[in-house]
């Protein structure tokens, strides 16, 4: 007899590619999942994996195994959400993950109205990166995840999974409040700036391609002298006077009474925050509560 469990072990195992990351999705130990996997193939009467070196390799029967095990799961999901949707009110656990900047400026007021409006829901929140969340949401191990789409790299899709822009997050320009720009009205062009020292992001990262693409478009090279991913840090150097730099408009810099925040020239630079969920459960009332809170959030002026 296939087992549930066991199917999803081998699930897993196909969207994962290793036992030791299908094992770690499921919160089991290697051996464990080595058993159930063995487990498996005896009430198969067929083998399912082959070694190859140190890796293990899916045979055909077991390639063919994990197509239906992923249909038994999808079904399994849309009965859930029908029996859900007959109980009238979304209930269960619903576990939702959200890229930092969501996380900090988003997800608590989100959480708040989820536990007024829905007691009986049960929302557990991870804060995760969008290479994690495109992952695990197909996986079965977010049931949403809010990420980031920017303009110039947006997200691929995944096969069975839903996306729906909820906002715009503009690029913003971070000044200490003693900088003869901060009490400026309007829209600051990037070209007033290059005479400055800048704080970028990470080499690779979106914001560390950002600042040098605006500034050569403005027409000059900044002079980036400093780089962090942490918008803590990037906060402190800036009110120390070591340097402008840019973040996205909902970056929660309120705890910083010595920078300020304005709008710049690059309306065109910035990302789209996505709400990605499964096909199979994107009916779920649950999710639909969730979804519906995210879009009552507005990005800040």
């Amino acid at each position: 007899m296939l087992s549930l469990p066991a199917l999803r072990l081998l699930h897993e195992l196909r969207n994962r590619g290793t036992l030791t990351a299908a094992a770690e999705a499921l919160h089991l130990s290697r051996s464990a999942a080595s058993h159930q996997l063995a487990a498996l193939q005896r009430a198969a009467g067929v083998a399912l994996t082959e070694k190859v070196g140190r890796t293990l390799r899916f045979t055909e029967a077991g390639l063919m195994l994990a197509g239906h095990a992923e249909r038994v799961l999808r079904e399994l999901e849309e009965a859930g959400t029908v029996a859900e949707r007959a109980h009238g009110s979304p209930s269960g656990v619903i576990r939702v993950g959200a890229v930092q900047t969501i996380a900090s400026s988003v997800m608590p007021s989100v959480l708040t109205d989820l536990h007024t409006e829905h007691p009986r829901l049960r929302v557990e929140a991870w804060h995760v990166s969008t290479e994690h969340a495109l992952a695990a949401v197909p996986a079965g191990e977010l049931d949403l995840a809010v990420i980031s789409s920017y303009d110039s790299a947006p997200v691929l899709v995944p096969p069975g999974t839903h996306a729906e822009i909820l906002f715009h997050d503009p690029v913003r320009l971070v000044l200490p409040v003693t900088h003869p720009l901060a009490r400026r009205a309007g829209v600051v062009p990037i070209a007033e700036l290059a005479g400055e020292q800048w704080i970028s992001g990470e080499p690779g990262s979106y914001f560390g391609h950002l600042v040098p693409a605006l500034c050569r478009r403005a027409g000059f090279t900044p002079d980036i002298r400093h780089r962090t991913g942490d918008y803590a840090v990037l906060a402190a150097f800036v009110t120390a006077g070591h340097g402008v730099a840019c973040v996205p408009a909902i970056a929660d810099l309120s705890h910083w009474a010595e920078v300020v925040t304005v709008a710049i020239d690059a309306e065109d630079a910035g990302r789209d925050i996505v709400a990605l969920s499964r096909e199979s459960s994107r009916g779920r009332p649950a999710v639909q509560a969730v979804l519906t809170a995210l879009r009552r959030y507005r990005v800040p002026a």
